[in-house]
């Protein structure tokens, strides 16, 4: 479970066509455009005393072109460390970033298609550089950029993934991504208890007192080690230096 110590807040950069969007429930044709410059994006977060930088290739994830160079880029110069996901299908899309400065990978829709991967992964990279991400609506986890349902159920899912090595998972709740319905702790609390993995926040924040709540869970021991947090910064809602200091998130 996660320790308070670990606790992190990663404020989010979904890049498409290589500029900062964000997009409502995942759907490609709801899409804001915050910033056409990643690079300032990442330094205005690093100066704001952030730790980590959770960028996500949209363009892979729906299948559509890449992102990967500027991920690259991005990790070779930010001061603060890159965790990115989106379209790492494979040994050597991963090995294309993790390689590269990235220092977390999030494996997403592989990890239901292909778990062979994953397990590689780990043995080769590690547990704490690679992360699988579990997008879903209710306990039904979804896949190639939120187009597809699998059918396994969210917390089977995750144990199976636990029993492969993963000790970190990132749950997004696809109903509340970029609408401030507020996050869903405690579904994602219980899959950390299912699982005894760590579990990443991320859906739905709103501002400073959603972070608070987050961090206050895992002050609970109730196995959260972060959360992720998008549009609530780019539209005002969210001054992440006063977040970083109210929940005492650290690297």
């Amino acid at each position: 479970m996660a320790s308070t110590d670990r606790f992190a807040l990663y404020p989010a950069i979904d890049l498409r066509r290589g500029r900062c969007v964000r997009l409502e429930r995942g759907e490609a044709d709801r899409e804001t455009v915050y910033s056409a410059e990643p690079a300032d994006q990442v330094a205005a977060y690093a100066a704001a005393g952030a730790t980590w930088v959770h960028v996500v290739d949209l363009d892979a994830a729906f299948g559509d072109g890449s992102n990967r160079a500027l991920i690259r880029s991005l990790a070779g110069s930010s001061p603060i460390r890159v965790q990115t996901g989106g379209g790492l299908r494979s040994e050597a899309d991963l090995a294309e970033v993790l390689d590269a400065g990235v220092s977390r990978a999030v494996i997403g829709t592989a990890a239901i298609e292909n778990p062979a991967l994953v397990r590689l992964a780990i043995e080769r990279w590690g547990a704490e550089r690679v992360a699988v991400g579990l997008d879903a609506r209710g306990r039904k986890p979804a896949a190639r950029g939120w187009t597809a349902e699998s059918e396994r159920d969210l917390f089977d899912l995750g144990r199976s993934l636990a029993e492969l090595g993963v000790r970190t998972l990132i749950h997004t709740d696809i109903e509340r991504d970029g609408t401030f319905a507020g996050p869903n702790v405690d579904l994602s609390a219980e899959l950390a208890a299912a699982t005894g993995c760590e579990v990443i926040v991320s859906g739905g924040m709103r501002g400073v007192d959603d972070a608070e709540a987050v961090a206050a869970a895992a002050r609970a021991g109730r196995g959260i080690a972060g959360a992720i947090i998008g549009k609530a910064i780019y539209e005002g809602r969210m001054d992440l230096a006063d977040a970083i200091r109210r929940t005492g998130a650290a690297g």
